[in-house]
């Protein structure tokens, strides 16, 4: 492992700068309820700087990390709401947020798996890495709730929302949670795209292993 060097910084950095940028954009154009998540994203993205060393981080992880709180932090441009692409914006941030856990975990636990791979203690680490991975989705869906029970309706992770209803519905009453599946349905939805995110890591963290073939502590020695 290479560890923390001048470019986790610059990466640092940037998404310091790009959280700060869509907070200012924020106010600017009224829809504050994000600002919030960008701060914890802030938090959060110092915390694994940090820690870089004690997660067996990488440039490459490091990196995905960061990418993967941008999508929800853009929902302040009305996304959850209005989606730019051909899914579900809540889909999809939940997706790209799990996946870069799904590479942290998956990388923190490598060193302990045996090189062979598919034995029974790589298997069982293997599912760690998912069930840790989706735990992640689990403590995001319970600090939504939470933020519901104090904040109500409104926009960001603490409140009930767009993207916490049916694509398209902004919902704004309990009649209307009903009406437009949001609520228990929702989340459901969320964790099992949470899952696929945490899938699609593991699955791509295999390729590499097979691709490298050789044995080390860090599937991105070098970086």
């Amino acid at each position: 492992m290479a560890g923390r060097d001048i470019y986790a910084s610059i990466v640092l950095g940037l998404g310091v700068v790009i959280f700060l940028v869509m907070i200012l954009m924020s106010y600017i154009v009224g829809n504050t309820g994000f600002v919030p998540d960008m701060i914890a994203f802030i938090v959060l993205s110092l915390f694994f700087y940090f820690t870089y060393e004690k997660w067996n981080l990488n440039l490459p992880i490091y990196t995905m990390l960061i990418l993967g709180f941008i999508p929800h932090a853009l929902g302040f441009m009305g996304f959850y709401l209005n989606t730019p692409i051909g899914l579900a914006w809540d889909h999809f941030t939940h997706i790209t947020a799990i996946f870069g856990f799904g590479l942290l975990f998956f990388n923190f636990l490598y060193p302990w798996m045996d090189r062979k791979f598919f034995t029974q203690k790589t298997i069982f680490l293997i599912l760690v890495v998912l069930l840790a991975a989706s735990g992640v989705g689990v403590i995001i869906e319970l600090v939504e709730f939470s933020g519901f029970l104090m904040y109500g309706f409104g926009e960001g992770a603490l409140a009930f929302g767009a993207g916490d209803a049916c694509t398209g519905q902004l919902v704004s009453t309990f009649e209307e949670i009903d009406a437009y599946g949001g609520g228990w349905f929702n989340t459901m939805y969320d964790l099992v795209w949470n899952s696929m995110g945490a899938l699609a890591a593991v699955l791509i963290m295999i390729l590499i292993h097979y691709v490298i073939k050789q044995p080390r502590k860090n599937l991105f020695d070098g970086y």
